[in-house]
């Protein structure tokens, strides 16, 4: 636990950060009171005992599910297949931080690009935590819309969870992605009691979103991510990745030790070196077998027929099957279905130039495009698209063209 004798900066990261690269910032003295906030590059930002960075809501979104009840261990795994037809991209993609189980079953799941949380923790300045600006907005008994002055919103629902939403327009009306979320509430029977907006709004945007919004609107204050309590800040998930184990160190620890000494005990240091390794394989075995063994307890408990999930692989291929043949029974489209696919990299195909394409087929949950170019420039913008999509791709070029695989990885 930190000292409370310690100043604390806590950074805004909207981007991976770099030198140049403006953030806004905020710097929290003794008794965790914001003294001086401004926006700067990494070489403007104030010296602190301790450095916290705090990733922009347009880069989170927050879930929650409901699961039975199961040991802590094993909640990130049922957690990730429960919402694994709302994740963008290929599961390496995916940065999912799983809250403690709530009593009615109810865990809360922090979703970000592991990519983004990488550049924060690798950069040069040593965060010693990241978190999500939604936490930072305390949930209440409907549904907070918060904005601040940059145009960068959220809207936080009363249980927990949250999603990016622009700020509110000039002329009050609502946007897209919250008239969708209200709309799928409404149908779902979980209409908010209200939408408290704590943005910048006109009198005149403000009464014509009264008008149109459906639920009833309360005014609220302006987001300030600074201004939130210390309790918030202290209760938010740490996103950072786990730490690599350092028991590598200690084999050279003890070969250099070892080497002025005579041959008997360099032989010494050798057979405890080999254990080490013996030990480690065999804990990372231990592991690997209780993975395999959730994955198959997992993919039974779905229905899915033992012989069909033989190792993890097997049974997580065999658990998208198992949902995608649910999904079809319903009436209702599987995420790597010909037109989900195709709608998710249709931002990264729009940009083609016209007649890129030559062919376009559909098979086994990918498609696979011909390009009638393959220069670098222009695999390489597309690659970009595509990750910004979260749409998994592969390509293999010739000197007539390009080979496409969306999907399917």
């Amino acid at each position: 636990m930190m000292s409370s004798r310690m100043t604390i900066l806590r950074v805004r990261f909207t981007a991976p950060p770099l030198s140049q690269r403006s953030g806004s910032w905020a710097l929290y003295d003794s008794a965790g009171a914001c003294v001086r906030t401004g926006t700067a590059g990494a070489d403007g930002w104030p010296a602190a005992d301790t450095n916290e960075a705090v990733i922009a809501a347009s880069q989170v979104r927050i879930a929650t599910v409901k699961l039975p009840p199961m040991p802590g261990p094993r909640l990130a795994g049922a957690a990730e297949f429960a919402l694994e037809d709302q994740l963008a991209g290929a599961r390496a993609e995916n940065l999912l931080k799983v809250s403690s189980q709530e009593a009615d079953g109810r865990v809360r799941v922090v979703i970000a690009s592991r990519a983004l949380v990488s550049a924060i923790a690798s950069a040069q300045r040593d965060f010693a935590r990241i978190i999500a600006e939604p936490e930072l907005a305390a949930p209440s008994a409907g549904w907070r819309w918060c904005a601040a002055d940059d145009g960068i919103g959220f809207v936080r629902c009363a249980d927990g969870s949250a999603f990016p939403a622009d700020a509110p327009p000039v002329d009050g009306s609502l946007p897209a992605e919250l008239a969708l979320a209200v709309g799928r509430a409404k149908r779902d029977g979980a209409a908010s009691s209200e939408l408290r907006v704590d943005a910048p709004i006109s009198d005149a945007a403000f009464a014509r979103l009264q008008r149109e919004a459906g639920v009833p609107v309360v005014r609220g204050t302006p987001w300030r991510w600074q201004a939130s309590s210390q309790a918030l800040f202290a209760a938010a998930q740490d996103l950072r990745p786990g730490k690599p184990a350092a028991s590598a160190a200690h084999p050279q620890r003890r070969f250099a030790r070892a080497f002025a000494p005579a041959l008997i005990l360099t032989g010494a240091a050798l057979a405890i070196h080999v254990l080490a390794s013996i030990g480690e394989w065999a804990a990372l075995r231990t592991d690997a077998w209780r993975t395999a063994r959730e994955w198959r307890e997992l993919a039974a408990a779905a229905g899915v027929a033992p012989e069909a999930a033989t190792t993890p692989q097997a049974a997580r291929a065999a658990l998208a099957r198992r949902y995608a043949e649910l999904r079809h029974a319903q009436g209702l489209p599987a995420p790597d279905d010909a037109l989900p696919l195709l709608a998710r990299a249709s931002s990264a195909l729009v940009a083609l130039p016209s007649g890129t394409v030559k062919s376009a087929v559909y098979t086994d949950g990918h498609w696979t495009l011909e390009l009638a170019r393959s220069d670098p420039a222009l695999i390489r913008d597309l690659d970009t698209r595509m990750r910004a999509a979260r749409v998994p791709v592969l390509v293999a070029t010739s000197p007539t063209g390009a080979r496409i695989r969306l999907g399917g990885l």
